[in-house]
């Protein structure tokens, strides 16, 4: 059942890697540091099918994320249950607020096109909004969960704390100097990417 759990997870985060690929892949790559901005330059020129399919992804891989989450509950030791409950409601409501932004980035692609600033920029204004709610929420389950593994409340070994994401978004300044086209397909996708990377070294754990 841990297993089951965790692809699920992995396929949870290929999911949402692939969706916010389709928003705003570009051969040219983006400008690192200039946010949304830089994004949304790229995504008024993408095709209008591939912003809502991206878009469409993101309720979908939130739910596989959901699922893979339900592994805290599996891999805590019984005295850490409570801890396990909070931590993996914490991740469930986040990627719940994740699947919901990354849908609403395809209105960034289709309000850019239109000449309707007013409205662009309303609509902009309220995502940030979002975003920052997203990142607190994420970053408190991350944490949680790290100090979970590290801690040793799992049965997983601690040094798996390392790969958990919010250490291995310390790795952020150094993916974004990354070359042309390396760099936005993995500093692009580099949020979902960290869980790719956690799940897999859990899934190699108990292989």
């Amino acid at each position: 059942m841990l297993i089951n759990r965790l692809f699920i997870g992995l396929v949870g985060a290929i999911l949402m890697f692939f969706g916010d690929m389709l928003l705003y892949y570009d051969k040219n790559d983006y400008e690192e540091g200039k946010g949304l901005d830089a994004i949304v330059a790229i995504m008024k020129d993408v095709s209008v099918s591939r912003l809502y399919i991206g878009g469409l992804i993101g309720p979908i891989a939130a739910f596989f994320y959901i699922i893979g989450f339900t592994h805290i509950l599996l891999i805590a030791k019984p005295s850490w249950s409570y801890m396990a409950i909070g931590i993996f409601s914490l991740n469930a409501v986040g990627i719940c607020c994740g699947g919901a932004y990354h849908s609403h980035c395809a209105y960034l692609g289709l309000l850019s096109r239109l000449k309707v600033a007013e409205a662009f920029e309303t609509f902009l204004a309220y995502l940030k909004v979002q975003a920052k709610l997203l990142f607190i929420l994420m970053g408190l389950a991350n944490v949680g969960l790290t100090c979970f593994i590290g801690l040793g409340a799992t049965i997983f070994p601690r040094w798996l704390a390392l790969f958990t994401p919010i250490c291995l978004m310390a790795l952020t300044p150094v993916v974004g100097k990354l070359p042309k086209g390396f760099h936005i397909l993995i500093r692009g996708g580099w949020t979902n990417i960290v869980f790719i990377i956690y799940y897999g070294m859990a899934l190699w754990l108990m292989r």
